[in-house]
């Protein structure tokens, strides 16, 4: 599998520049960032969560970190839960499962991302496959998602 469409359509929108990075094919995002050499603090790893009631949001955090749900809670005001990666596979089709690329807007996802991830000057997430990553800078990832709310709710 090649780039997911969608998000080959965001980024020639915002005429993003950006490289991509092979690496040996790995199944989790720590994993991706370890084999092409990157730090994790520089990997953006999208959790998706699901707020009981069919609403989504794409929580972006370093692959480093992990999302709390009680910080996610007090900065949206609603309670989130995994999303069930059933659910996950339908939503996400032009991507291998769990290779999701760290763009809700892409995806017609409302976004979080995490502060210590917005200070990056560059930042890496997956391409929709297990092979391939895209790298840009900081400030053209967030140019991607200018609608996503910022805030502290990784550990």
């Amino acid at each position: 599998m090649t780039m997911a469409t969608r998000l080959q359509s965001c980024l020639a929108q915002h005429q993003s520049r950006y490289d991509m990075l092979p690496h040996s094919l790995s199944m989790t995002t720590r994993e991706a960032a370890r084999r092409a050499g990157i730090p994790p603090q520089k990997m953006a790893k999208p959790v998706i969560l699901d707020d009981f009631q069919g609403h989504w949001l794409m929580a972006v955090v370093p692959a480093s970190r992990q999302v709390d749900l009680q910080k996610v809670h007090k900065l949206t005001r609603r309670h989130w839960r995994l999303a069930r990666e059933s659910d996950i596979g339908e939503r996400f089709d032009d991507c291998e499962l769990g290779a999701i690329p760290a763009v809700g807007s892409a995806f017609g996802l409302e976004t979080l991302l995490d502060q210590s991830l917005t200070e990056q000057p560059d930042v890496y997430f997956e391409s929709g496959d297990h092979t391939e990553l895209v790298h840009m800078s900081g400030d053209q990832y967030l140019e991607l998602m200018p609608e996503a709310q910022r805030g502290r709710f990784s550990e």
